[in-house]
């Protein structure tokens, strides 16, 4: 199965052209069949819902200010663009409002792609954001020669979970040894 239009149009707009760090999620949020509040990493309006987004900028970029609002994505996904960050997700559907059991089915299905998708964008670094996502995804990633850089899971960024996330992802961002990618984040200690 593959991304929806709408999903992968703003995906591939915000593609840099050498993936230098590739963070790994579960799937595009359900927006219930709302679209005029759907919500995705890759959208330009940032709102309170951004989680992931937020927490990864704050991790990379020395937790600058953010503000909600139409476009207040757009400078920050240029300098994501820029600085060679790319997301992908493991489901090409969003599977938040599944089940548990279709949710790992649907992120199961989806594993084979995801570590092909993942060697064909050869980064210099992957971070997997997520228990299931890590479960899934760690021994594949690894079996495939590709650079994950931690070896326990990466909380996402909700439930209180911020802090914990902010932590873990800049460990793993420490394992860099790609000089060009590391000056690209001189803030993160």
């Amino acid at each position: 199965m593959s991304e929806g239009p709408w999903y992968a149009e703003r995906r591939a707009r915000w593609k840099p052209e050498r993936v230098r760090l590739l963070l790994v999620a579960e799937s595009a949020p359900d927006d219930g069949g709302d679209l005029a509040n759907r919500r995705f990493f890759y959208d330009d309006a940032l709102t309170g819902k951004d989680g992931l987004f937020r927490e990864v900028i704050r991790a990379l970029y020395d937790n600058p200010s953010l503000v909600s609002g139409p476009n207040a994505k757009t400078p920050w996904l240029e300098k994501l663009r820029a600085d060679g960050v790319f997301l992908i997700d493991l489901a090409t559907v969003p599977v938040n409002e599944f089940s548990t059991a279709d949710r790992q089915a649907a992120l199961a299905r989806s594993i084979s792609q995801t570590v092909s998708l993942a060697g064909d964008l050869a980064p210099d670094g992957i971070v997997l954001i997520k228990q299931n996502v890590f479960d899934l995804l760690h021994r594949p990633i690894r079996a495939a020669g590709l650079p994950l850089l931690h070896d326990a899971m990466i909380p996402f960024p909700g439930s209180g979970q911020q802090k914990r996330f902010r932590e873990r992802f800049v460990i793993a961002l420490n394992r860099l040894e790609a000089a060009p990618i590391r000056a690209a984040f001189p803030d993160v200690r």
